[in-house]
């Protein structure tokens, strides 16, 4: 029984707001609060869909070992949450929150919102039965994807190989945020074909693990490849570098790696290069984009360096960087010059600007 002088909270008539202020209301809940509104009723939902929402990323989460499975991040998320979101959807009590829930319930939220997903966060541990559940009912679902994230600890190779065989949809920018077992061996890629190709913070061990090929770079088609510790030698980048200059990678315009020392000779053997003065400075910035991974550059500027010459005219600048307090290690860039950019800079250096 409640006490005399308690206050007792009153429901609070939101339908009967003036459109205005409702309007005002709905556009700053989140999508926890808009989605719980949305539950209470369907006029509602029809509300919500008729108003021009803030832009949302929709981003769905894999991890392992958790329940639920695959799900919106900022959703529900709690037991509580989940229980009643299963009610909502026609589910029992007590029912656990697979795939299938899982997917309609995401599907509810892109409906509530009029938007696709816009990013997939993949723990590298999710178990491939999961994986491939989100990735056949994605591939049904959207033809392409903004970004997408695969982190963690990585001590075999079926996961991510079964991400890139199952996978149809195409993904703008892809990173990979991974500690390597010594023992891995290359993930099988197929053709990346990315805007931006992103693997961050790999530990530069000896050895580095043999997780990519120099074949899985010349057989991309990326703008953007930024690559933390490879297993890549002189060798290997004097391959990458003429098969630029053959017709490999015909996007390329940016693409960086880490690697162990090697000999400079390794590097240039073979190839016609214009060797630069560290008086020309040319200046690399890639196109705006808007992604849910941070991006790696927004601005590089490279002083001298070797340029090359592709047949179709297009001139790129490679050039090996060291550090004093990194010993042993090699940072390797190379610039593909868009060619009223290579030009002007060129010009301005010339004039000592």
């Amino acid at each position: 029984m409640n006490h005399p002088n308690m206050e007792v909270s009153q429901p609070f008539p939101i339908l009967k707001l003036p459109f205005v202020a409702l309007w005002n209301v709905i556009r700053n809940m989140g999508i926890k609060e808009t989605v719980d509104l949305s539950f209470t009723s369907k006029r509602l939902v029809t509300i919500i869909k008729s108003i021009p929402l803030a832009d949302p990323e929709i981003i769905l989460v894999a991890r392992p070992d958790e329940q639920p499975s695959f799900f919106p991040e900022e959703g529900l998320t709690t037991t509580e949450d989940v229980q009643k979101m299963i009610e909502y959807m026609g589910g029992k009590q007590g029912t656990e929150m697979g795939s299938e829930h899982s997917n309609v319930f995401t599907e509810y939220i892109c409906a509530l919102y009029r938007k696709d997903i816009f990013a997939l966060q993949i723990n590298v541990n999710t178990s491939v039965p999961v994986l491939t559940s989100c990735l056949e009912w994605m591939n049904d679902r959207q033809p392409d994807l903004n970004s997408c994230l695969i982190s963690g600890d990585c001590n075999c190779n079926e996961m991510i190989d079964q991400f890139f065989k199952k996978r149809e949809f195409s993904i703008r920018q892809l990173c990979l945020n991974l500690k390597l077992s010594p023992e891995i061996k290359p993930f099988n890629f197929g053709i990346l074909e990315t805007e931006e190709f992103v693997v961050r913070t790999m530990n530069v061990t000896d050895p580095i693990p043999n997780w990519i090929t120099v074949d899985s770079v010349l057989t991309s088609n990326c703008i953007i490849m930024y690559i933390g510790a490879t297993p890549f030698t002189g060798t290997d980048l004097n391959r990458i570098i003429k098969g630029w200059i053959n017709g490999n990678n015909p996007r390329m315009e940016f693409f960086y790696v880490v690697v162990k020392q090697f000999n400079l000779r390794s590097l240039l053997d073979g190839i016609e290069f214009e060797k630069r003065e560290t008086t020309v400075k040319r200046i690399y910035i890639p196109e705006d984009k808007h992604f849910e991974i941070q991006r790696p550059i927004t601005k590089r500027t490279i002083v001298g360096g070797y340029d090359i010459r592709r047949s179709d005219g297009t001139v790129a600048t490679f050039k090996v960087l060291h550090r004093p307090q990194n010993q042993g290690v090699l940072w390797f860039v190379m610039v593909v010059w868009k060619k009223t950019v290579g030009i002007l800079m060129d010009c301005w250096s010339s004039f000592g600007l």
